[in-house]
């Protein structure tokens, strides 16, 4: 699997679209070290691509081809986020020091502990190859964060090309698949009617248009007027609404559901606006759920996509208590893992650390949760001390508060090069930056009241 990989990667750096791909992207880097909003773009696209996967299961073995070059670009998506992840790397060397010190949350650190521990048993009892380039990839990607992201988000204006780098990555997803819908969408909506896009699932399809909720919304409320901008992220909101609601992921639909209370839990206006919104909206997608398959009409809902949202079954109780059980019976270091294989996790990011990896990488998952909750913690206080960074702690707690809850029932956050596990990774980097930057300005504000109250003793 690790030289079809890499195979795959050097097969694609030789194809046109690779030479043509990697030319541009080089422009990109050198223009990215002048210029700030290239490389958050370069960053959008790397997030875009870590979501390209094809749809596998043991029934289906050949998907329905995707338009051109959407195709060709899914086909290669794992090769192509490694490259555009290289060249982040790249800018990221480039990037001098500022003012800030704590680059990394300690929530990464124990995250990166609980990867630690996954390689050190694969390395031990299961595939070493695999268990090596996992481990530079995502030492890669932490590497990137600090260097890159962490040290580029030295004021507002980058948090806010921050939170815009997510809504892009969500922006290209819905333009490239609402084309493909357009034209053809059988091959997006193949599996029992639900939409999985150009991901491998309409599970990760959900969780991926979910996490960008929270930055749809940062970015509308920022802008006081309508223009065109606001317009382009109003109706990107919407579709991905809609796309949400295809999907027939109640994970997703919880996660977007957690986003809203959370980002506008004490605006009693904004409530009635999203209420008003939502109706709306629900006025004119509900009379097609009824639909009886696809043909019907043009934004018909498959019935199996409508009755999983009035399903009332656990469809993950099993793993849960399997994975439960697994965890109980090898506390210590979790379940055994056979000679050349590797970890398969179930719908669960702690039961699974629980069952593969036992109190040994449990306990620093469980570290990582803690300190997720602590940051949500106090960005919820620095909103109630200082209204001008409401939103942008809003945005932070929405995201991170939906993907701790989605977590629980998908496993993204044992991801190596995802989607979600980079989204997860901003939203923890752009709370860091809002709670040092909180802690800088109150240690000058007490500089200088005590260099005023020595003043005043003097004079």
């Amino acid at each position: 699997m690790n030289k079809t990989f890499i195979d795959q990667l050097i097969g694609f750096i030789s194809t046109p679209i690779g030479i043509i791909g990697i030319a541009i992207g080089l422009l990109m880097v050198v223009k990215a070290s002048r210029d700030r909003p290239t490389g958050w773009l370069l960053f959008s696209l790397c997030c875009f691509a870590s979501s390209l996967n094809t749809f596998k299961d043991q029934w289906t073995r050949v998907t329905p081809p995707l338009m051109f070059p959407l195709q060709q670009i899914r086909s290669n998506g794992r090769p192509l986020a490694i490259v555009l992840l290289i060249l982040l790397i790249f800018v990221a060397l480039q990037t001098q020091n500022n003012w800030r010190q704590k680059l990394l949350p300690k929530a990464i650190n124990y995250l990166l502990a609980v990867q630690f521990c996954i390689f050190a048993k694969t390395v031990l009892y299961g595939d070493r190859e695999f268990a090596v380039i996992s481990a530079l990839t995502f030492g890669g990607i932490i590497f990137m964060f600090k260097m890159g992201p962490g040290k580029w988000m030295q004021d507002d204006e980058n948090f806010h090309l921050a939170v815009k780098s997510i809504a892009v990555a969500g922006l290209i997803f819905v333009f490239v698949n609402s084309i493909q819908f357009l034209i053809n969408r059988q091959p997006i909506t193949f599996v029992q009617g639900r939409f999985l896009g150009t991901t491998g699932n309409p599970q990760h399809a959900g969780v991926l248009l979910a996490a960008t909720i929270p930055c749809l919304m940062f970015l509308i409320q920022k802008i006081p007027r309508w223009n065109f901008a606001k317009f382009l992220w109003v109706a990107t909101l919407m579709v991905t609404l809609y796309f949400l609601l295809l999907s027939g992921s109640r994970t997703g639909l919880m996660m977007s559901a957690v986003s809203i209370l959370l980002f506008y839990r004490n605006n009693g206006g904004a409530w009635l606006r999203i209420i008003l919104f939502l109706a709306i909206s629900a006025a004119l997608v509900l009379p097609f759920l009824g639909a009886d398959s696809l043909s019907s009409s043009s934004t018909g809902i498959d019935t199996n996509v409508s009755d999983r949202f009035t399903s009332t079954s656990n469809t993950r109780e099993n793993v849960w208590n399997g994975m439960w059980n697994a965890f109980m019976d090898n506390i210590l270091f979790g379940s055994p893992l056979a000679q050349g294989s590797r970890f398969g996790y179930g719908e669960n990011s702690w039961l699974a650390v629980g069952a593969s990896l036992g109190l040994m990488g449990f306990i620093p998952m469980m570290m990582m949760g803690w300190e997720s909750v602590k940051m949500i913690w106090q960005l919820n206080q620095l909103s109630n001390r200082n209204s001008y960074y409401f939103f942008q702690s809003s945005a932070v707690i929405a995201g991170l508060g939906s993907m701790l809850i989605g977590s629980c029932f998908e496993a993204f956050l044992l991801g190596n090069i995802t989607f979600s596990l980079l989204a997860f990774l901003t939203y923890l980097m752009m709370g860091g930056y809002l709670l040092e930057v909180d802690r800088f300005r109150t240690y000058q504000a007490s500089i200088e009241a005590e260099y005023v109250d020595n003043v005043g003793i003097y004079q």
